[in-house]
């Protein structure tokens, strides 16, 4: 009985490790796709309509700013081909909108692998 105890505790282990594995996976591949509304929404939608969803930050608003102030610029300019424009806004926006683009491509390229992979088994 003491080796089938044994036994389960490691299955369980492995149990535990793969499902942990696949949150993991689940939460990456969530977070990437609201990377991927964010890269592509300033190439899809109005300077206007970007700038006119999100509220003034709060930190602007008190007359200061904070590390985010000018992203959501930053990024509209980005969608414009305007660059320069986006360092001006804040010169983390070219950098983040990189990564988010990067991590969006990346969870389509592993998304498009692992169903062609299932589909031709």
């Amino acid at each position: 009985m003491a080796k089938h105890t044994a036994s389960a505790r490691r299955n369980a282990g492995t149990s535990m490790a793969s499902d942990f594995s696949q949150a993991l996976r689940i939460v990456w591949l969530i977070l990437a796709a609201v990377c991927g509304v964010v890269v592509l929404a300033p190439l899809a939608l109005p300077e206007e309509i970007l700038l006119g969803t999100f509220p003034v930050c709060a930190a602007k608003a008190a007359g200061g700013s904070c590390f985010f102030c000018g992203m959501t610029t930053g990024f509209t300019r980005i969608g414009a081909g305007d660059f320069s424009g986006a360092a001006a806004a804040n010169r983390g926006a070219i950098a983040l909108y990189a990564m988010m683009m990067l991590n969006f491509a990346a969870a389509v390229a592993y998304t498009i692998l692992r169903v062609t992979r299932h589909a031709n088994p």
